[in-house]
């Protein structure tokens, strides 16, 4: 008993006095670690190639943006499948659209099959909304 309390009590004093000389964790606000699904991530990636100044999971009263372009207010949102195809998330996608137009947004839609197979596209809508 006596050698497992000298053993932690030498492990324990030069952890001890190093501790005050470890750096500190620096947090980092990372958008792209916001991002919550694979299309949002490939859309995000896009745009940010593409020189826009771009925030991810935006707050807007109880609505979250997915991505959002700050200062041309608008508001894109990346529909998967599997969570925008039931008549009950179709509902409140659309309450959620008439919300952020309500408060100044321009809502863009974008599935994740347009999202894997027509980027350019995508690309040159949101360009001709940002003009």
């Amino acid at each position: 008993m006596v050698d497992y309390l000298v053993f932690f009590v030498l492990l324990a004093v030069p952890i001890a006095l190093c501790w005050r000389y470890l750096p500190l964790p620096v947090y980092v606000d990372d958008p792209y670690k916001n991002c919550e699904s694979p299309i949002e991530r490939r859309l995000y990636l896009a745009l940010l190639q593409n020189g826009y100044q771009i925030e991810t999971q935006t707050p807007c009263g109880p609505y979250r943006i997915d991505i959002t372009i700050p200062g041309a207010r608008i508001a894109i949102e990346a529909d998967g499948k599997a969570y925008h195809s039931s008549p009950t998330q179709k509902a409140r996608d659309k309450r959620k659209n008439e919300y952020l137009k309500k408060n100044g947004w321009t809502v863009l839609r974008f599935s994740g099959r347009q999202i894997n197979r027509e980027m350019p596209k995508i690309l040159r809508k949101i360009e001709e909304v940002t003009r």
